[in-house]
């Protein structure tokens, strides 16, 4: 609510009381037919005034329901002669000083609906780049603005980075924030599942040629919306199965392709089946992958299957990267540097 509701409200306020005032005044005096229809003419008249004009002051945010409120203002002041119109006046500052505060202690309401049509992650209209990790700084703030804005800033950040923090913003105090941060995920997720059912229809008209590109498409989305983190449960085991489906079909056709097997052999591993992706793991690396590409897998298969001296081999040869703080925290662990 506005703490001054501007002139043409006031007039019609005014009018209001006016005509309550002056049916009032005729009820007062002696008694007739005349009296009593104009008296009853104005209160009608305060009433619908009434039921325009403070439903725009009191609620004014609500304009999907303004005829339900109009209907509520009008029987309130209709069968509450004087009464009902005296009421609604005092209310006034009362409510206008509860919007005030609330006004001071929340931040502008997030419109989630459209999420989905924003610009994409790297569509930043003013060209700079975004570092992730001044985001999680900007998001640690007490201030829920500069909250909002780091999870705003996310549509600029690479899936893989942007998503660790939405998922952080789930949990935030703020609604609009644990609203917005859904809403870009749902989107994300929404994107991907979109591409996947037009692969699958691209799928269903293509001739053996392109069969292998599509079917490595789908199950690439599918291991997205695991690997990102995007669904989980057992709807993230579904989607894992899903590109374990997929991937063997891409194999099918090209059973010597080192990035079909390294790909196949990441889905193994998430789902559980350790000896399958090392194995997968090995051929890629027999067919010219990097062993440096693979080590940490190898680490992490020995580590799932009890072979821990084995990790502490692999961990202590890997190279320490800066901008994978995890991964270095890790390997120092199996180097007994902390």
């Amino acid at each position: 609510m506005r703490v001054f509701p501007i002139l043409p409200e006031l007039v019609l306020i005014s009018l209001a009381v006016g005509l309550e005032a002056y049916g009032l005044r005729l009820i007062l005096e002696p008694m007739s037919a005349q009296h009593l229809i104009t008296a009853g003419a104005c209160h009608f008249g305060a009433s619908v005034v009434a039921a325009y004009i403070f439903p725009k002051i009191i609620i004014p945010e609500q304009y999907e329901t303004q005829r339900k409120n109009g209907f509520f203002f009008f029987m309130m002041v209709f069968y509450l002669p004087v009464l009902g119109l005296t009421g609604l006046i005092l209310a006034m500052p009362l409510v206008a000083r509860g919007s005030f505060i609330k006004s001071k202690g929340s931040i502008s309401p997030v419109r989630v609906n459209k999420i989905r049509d924003l610009p994409s992650e790297t569509a930043g209209s003013d060209g700079q780049s975004v570092s992730s990790h001044s985001l999680y700084d900007l998001y640690r703030s007490r201030d829920p603005d500069r909250r909002l804005q780091a999870v705003y800033a996310t549509l600029k950040l690479n899936d893989r980075d942007a998503i660790p923090l939405l998922r952080m913003a789930l949990g935030d105090a703020t609604d609009d924030i644990r609203l917005l941060a859904y809403a870009l995920l749902d989107r994300k997720e929404y994107r991907l599942s979109k591409h996947i059912e037009q692969s699958k229809r691209d799928l269903e008209k293509q001739e053996t040629s392109m069969r292998k590109q599509l079917c490595r498409q789908i199950a690439n989305d599918y291991w997205e919306l695991a690997h990102l983190g995007l669904v989980q449960g057992e709807a993230k085991n579904y989607v894992l199965g899903m590109a374990y489906k997929y991937i063997e079909l891409s194999l099918i056709c090209s059973p010597q392709d080192s990035g079909l097997l390294f790909q196949y052999a990441q889905i193994l591993l998430r789902l559980g089946k350790y000896q399958e992706a090392l194995e997968e793991f090995k051929k890629a690396e027999m067919l010219g992958m990097e062993f440096i590409c693979l080590q940490t897998y190898y680490a992490e298969i020995a580590f799932y299957t009890g072979r821990y001296q084995e990790v502490k081999q692999l961990m202590t040869a890997i190279e320490l990267p800066a901008a994978y703080p995890l991964l270095t925290t890790a390997a120092r662990f199996w180097r007994k540097e902390i």
